[in-house]
Formats: C-alpha cells, structure tokens, sequence
C-alpha cells in the first residue's frame, strides 16, 4: 500500500512584552509580539505486507514551517518572518523531516465483515538535519549592561533525536451507527541526546474515533464512504538542552476533529478538520502571557497495490 498524507496547520499567535532576562522589571522588547505560524507536512509511506500477520511501513516527512513576523518596524531576536528550509544563527534548514521505520503485528482481524481488529506496533524514528544547533534561551551580555536573548529560531522539522515508539489500535466494525468506532494508544521515547545537546519530549497520547460507514448502498464510481468524528489527546514531558529544561517544552495538546473518507477506482481520499488547543506554545519564549488561535486541515491518499513480492512474504 502507498499512502500520501498533507498537514496544514494554520496558528495566529500573540504574547506581550519581553523583559530582560531573566525576568526583569525592565524590558528587552517593549511591544507586543505577533505574527502568523503556518505549517505544510507532507509524509510519504509505503506499507509491505510480510505475512498475514506483519508488515512494514517506511514513511519519510517532507515540508516547511514558515512564520510570518507581525510587526516589521520592530527587530526582535526572537521572530522574524523566515522559513524552517532556510538556516540561521542556531538552526540548519532543509525540507526533510523524520524518517520512521514502523513494523506492526495484527492480533485480530475480520476483513471486510463486522468484529474486532487489534493491532500492535512499534519502531524506531531516524531524525533529519533540519533541526535547532543552539538552545534558543541562551544569553549574552551586552555594552548596556543587560543580558540579551541571542538571535534565535525556535520551530523546525526534527528535533534531532532518535526515538523509539510503540503503539495499539483497537476498532470494532458493527451493523449499527457508528458502524466502525475505536481507539489507539501511542508512545515515543528518546534515545538520548542529539549532537547539540538536545534531548527531545516523551510523549504519550491517546485517540478515539467513530465513523458512520457508507451513506448509500447504490453502488458508484466514487462514494462517501464515511463521515467520522474524533478527538485525540497528547501530553509531551520536559526536553532538555544538556541539564537545562527546555521552557514551555511539557505541554499537552487537545484536537477535535470531523472527518470526510471518500473511495474510488483510484484509491481512497480521505479530508479532516481539527481545532487543536495547546496549554502551553512552545514557538513563545516562557515568562510572558501569551494566545493564540489554531486549526489545521490533513488530507490523505491510500492505495492497495495488487502486487506480490515473494522474496519478502514469511511463510
């Protein structure tokens, strides 16, 4: 199967004033800091199937972060209007993203008719080089007598960690509405820290889902096969540079969903829209009120490929 997956993510961002570190009363940057936050991700993937138990999918992120810096008349050392594909001070740009080797195990499986389907999984997530070099909460002193926030980019595609990850699924398929209803549990580790002396978030989330099952039973060259509903939930731990932790770096995120899946001779199309909430920004500096406003659009693209590769299959 190839799979073909579009994530935009659209976040209209503000947060007041930034003082002096750490933490004067006197101020740094005297305005309010505001701009736009906008997110392309496309990911990749290719799923084999080794027997009727296994397979493996290979998935490669490709894609740009962009910020759009909301008050040109003022230079901050901390936003600018730039791109995740370019470099500065403390990051290496590009446009590719994580690589993820993902091998999953089917414990149950009724096909095409109604019952349970469980799933395990679990591999491990290569970083790319298009990731931060220099901890964004560093300090130099100035001639003035202050300490200053060095010049800085806090968004990217890669954290630059190994990580480990192991997931579960669990979806039964009814007669009834929700004729397709579950959930799935995941998880990711770091291995350790990256050669900039960054060490990624934990993290660990949950999602649900419930989908209506085909609308009409008349058969057509293309159907709407599904409407669904959802809400995922994931909490990220503390990062860290070197001993140091990461401000705003444990968060926990928030995103109901409404989704559109759509079949055709050509494969599967599937649309969804989220409004995702997060506790805490990690794009903003910590020790300043901050808001925002976000949502973000996913389209995907499934195709089953009658092919039969016997080198591969385990029998």
């Amino acid at each position: 199967m190839i799979t073909f997956d579009h994530h935009y993510q659209f976040i209209d961002w503000q947060h007041s004033a930034i003082p002096f570190p750490p933490d004067a009363d006197e101020y740094d940057e005297p305005y309010e800091h505001l701009g736009l936050l906008k997110s392309n991700i496309f990911n990749v993937g290719l799923t084999i199937g080794l027997n009727d138990y296994w397979n493996i999918t290979l998935s490669q992120a490709i894609g740009e972060r962009c910020m759009e810096w909301g008050d040109p008349l003022n230079v901050s050392a901390h936003h600018r209007t730039e791109c995740s594909s370019s470099d500065f001070d403390n990051a290496v740009g590009g446009y590719l993203g994580d690589t993820r080797i993902n091998i999953k195990y089917i414990l149950e499986n009724q096909g095409k008719g109604t019952g349970d389907r469980i799933f395990f999984g679990g591999g491990l997530i290569i970083p790319s080089k298009n990731t931060l070099t220099r901890n964004p909460y560093d300090v130099e002193a100035g001639d003035d007598g202050h300490d200053h926030y060095v010049p800085h980019r806090h968004f990217y595609l890669s954290d630059g960690t190994y990580k480990l990850f192991f997931e579960s699924q669990f979806f039964r398929k009814r007669e009834n509405f929700p004729i397709f209803w579950g959930g799935s549990l995941n998880m990711e580790y770091p291995l350790g820290k990256n050669k900039y002396g960054f060490t990624g978030s934990s993290s660990y989330g949950v999602s649900l889902v419930a989908l209506s099952g085909p609308l009409s039973k008349i058969p057509k060259k293309v159907k709407l096969a599904s409407v669904g509903l959802s809400l995922s939930m994931q909490h990220y731990n503390e990062a860290k540079w070197d001993e140091t932790v990461a401000p705003n770096s444990e968060s926990t995120m928030i995103t109901p969903g409404i989704s559109f899946l759509v079949n055709s001779s050509l494969g599967s199309f599937g649309i969804s829209f989220q409004m995702p909430y997060i506790d805490n920004l990690s794009v903003n500096d910590g020790g300043v009120e901050q808001s925002s406003s976000q949502w973000q659009i996913s389209l995907s693209f499934r195709k089953t490929l009658d092919k039969r590769i016997e080198k591969l299959y385990w029998k």
